[in-house]
């Protein structure tokens, strides 16, 4: 097995059998390809790597065919390969996106093999990078270039900071070419997903709080926007950066999240329970607890659960709730997820043991407990799990009440 071979899939499957062809341009960003290459193969993409020749000259092509396992194209022979490659390609990936590049692609302009290739791939969905000096990133007629691109063409934006338009991360550029991969049949429905930690003060600087990261919350709030959907995500104190196009309401407390769920349940067709609030409120004191005391007692209240809530407002809504368990038994964990369910009226119960993989982690393991099914899937990566359920919401007939 190939060096290649062994990496394939290694995060998810999430990319195979995609051919992606990844156009490199020559910006000094250009190393930076190898490490997004070698992650989209690693989500299971079949990697194909075209570069302008002075981009061939500045990084040896070979680092590529290390990298992909496929030779790098940098001028077009009798081959045709923009024909045989691109052609039947379903994603291109133009990254570093130099100036240049930009308006040529804007303007149909193909005088180089990496560029005849972005034309010739007509069909396939195409992801640009752009990456160059700010006053560059500012020109009229970059502006201009993105403006035509931006009508067939995802643009994602560069990090702007030490007077550059920098090569932004590559899981955030893998994270759109997982996107376009989406199916499209949550198109028109408003789709609510909580995400996060809960933070209950118990004085003015002190808080206690659970241990989500939120990862999980994100990824289906990102999925769900893939699939067409208006996504609104209700989060706890994260860090992470938000889904693009994503409506974000942040919260801090149980009771807050609580509340803004509420106030939306009307509006909205499908409700993903993934955040991890505390079940219990404090009552704090003001101020700041003195350091010198001994002990301290805490008068916790039990938080209302929106999960449990949605139905009786909102009869008609989808309800996908989480239940997690620490270090319980299989048959336990499925009854209890159950158990919640049919309480709460819920389509789907997510069962998973935090005991095994914790929070925090990009991998997860759950049991979908409907009222009838069990089905245990994973361990897998988040986005990968979001997928399978929320594509399991649409090919169990539970969207057809909103079409």
């Amino acid at each position: 097995m190939s060096e290649v071979e062994i990496i394939r899939g290694s995060h998810s499957r999430l990319l195979a059998s995609q051919r992606v062809v990844l156009v490199v341009s020559s910006g000094v960003s250009l190393y930076k390809s190898i490490d997004l290459a070698r992650l989209l193969i690693r989500h299971g993409a079949d990697v194909h790597v075209f570069m302008t020749p002075k981009a061939s000259r500045l990084l040896s092509p070979e680092l590529f065919t290390w990298a992909t396992g496929n030779k790098p194209v940098v001028s077009l022979s009798g081959a045709a390969e923009h024909i045989e490659t691109c052609a039947k390609s379903s994603i291109v990936i133009v990254a570093p996106a130099t100036a240049n590049t930009l308006v040529k692609m804007s303007l149909g302009i193909a005088d180089n093999a990496a560029l005849t290739c972005v034309l010739a791939a007509s069909r396939a969905r195409k992801i640009v990078v752009p990456t160059m000096n700010l006053s560059m990133w500012n020109a009229p007629q970059v502006r201009d270039a993105l403006a035509r691109l931006g009508e067939h063409a995802l643009v994602v934006s560069p990090t702007v900071e030490e007077g550059k338009a920098k090569y932004p991360p590559v899981e955030e550029i893998v994270e759109y070419a997982i996107d376009a991969t989406a199916p499209q049949d949550y198109d028109r429905l408003n789709v609510l997903v909580t995400a996060g930690p809960t933070r209950e003060y118990i004085d003015d600087v002190k808080y206690i709080t659970t241990a989500s990261s939120g990862l999980t919350g994100y990824y289906f709030a990102r999925e769900a926007k893939a699939r067409g959907a208006r996504v609104t995500l209700v989060t706890g104190p994260t860090g992470l950066k938000p889904p693009p196009g994503v409506h974000v309401v942040p919260v801090t407390s149980a009771v807050e999240m609580y509340e803004e769920v509420v106030k939306r349940v009307g509006d909205h067709h499908v409700f993903i329970f993934a955040a991890a609030p505390l079940d219990f409120h404090v009552e704090k004191t003001s101020g700041k607890l003195d350091s010198s005391l001994s002990q301290y007692q805490l008068t916790l209240r039990q938080s209302p659960k929106a999960a449990q809530e949605v139905k009786k407002l909102n009869p008609r809504a989808v309800v996908v709730g989480f239940k997690a368990e620490f270090g319980l038994g299989e048959e336990e964990i499925i009854a209890k997820a159950r158990e919640r369910l049919l309480n709460g009226g819920w389509e789907m119960a997510l069962a998973h043991d935090v005991s095994k993989l914790g929070f925090g982690t990009s991998i997860d393991q759950y049991y979908i407990v409907t009222r009838d099914t069990v089905e245990k899937i994973g361990p897998a990566h988040k986005r990968e799990l979001a997928r399978a359920v929320l594509s399991k919401l649409a090919s169990g007939g539970y969207l057809e009440r909103f079409h």
